[in-house]
């Protein structure tokens, strides 16, 4: 069965505001087109998208957290 027809297969993107003064971070599921916003109110390190982006699927059940891909 593909990816696409089963629920919990996420694409994540970061998007930079002007002047990359600002960020935010989209997770969007697949199958449901559901979408999940990180708040990422500091600095962009890699430690932030991290710690939110376990903060967002924890609050998930498991089987809706097969996959990430991540542009």
């Amino acid at each position: 069965m593909p990816t696409e027809s089963v629920p919990g297969h996420w694409e994540g993107d970061l998007v930079l505001g002007k002047f990359n003064k600002s960020a935010i971070g989209t997770l969007i599921e697949r199958a449901t087109r559901f979408v999940m916003l990180l708040h990422l109110p500091d600095v962009r390190s890699a430690a932030q998208v991290r710690d939110a982006l376990i903060t967002a699927f924890a609050a998930l059940p498991g089987d809706l957290t097969r996959s990430l891909t991540w542009d």
